[in-house]
């Protein structure tokens, strides 16, 4: 596994400049409010993911609802095939 220094130097050579990123360092894995970096360290994730700040990483019932839906599909483009979740969300 690379650490940050080598995921940095293939992340300026393969990823536009226009496309930003706040830290320099690179998420192995999260649990809850924490993140772990490649390297190990630990850290408190006060951005939450953005999309996870109100449950945390990896929060057991969204888990429990992701194995749920793999099981059944992925994605269909709902534009193209719709599905009930997507419209009972909504």
């Amino acid at each position: 596994m690379m650490d940050n220094s080598e995921l940095q130097t293939r992340r300026n050579n393969a990823i536009p400049k226009g496309v930003a990123t706040a830290t320099g360092i690179f998420a192995d894995r999260a649990e809850n409010a924490e993140l772990w970096d490649v390297e190990g360290r630990r850290y408190i994730d006060f951005a939450g993911g953005i999309a996870v700040l109100n449950t945390g990483h990896r929060h057991p019932v969204g888990m429990e609802r992701v194995q749920e839906q793999m099981q059944r599909f992925t994605h269909t483009a709902y534009q193209v095939v719709p599905y009930e979740a997507y419209v009972e969300l909504a």
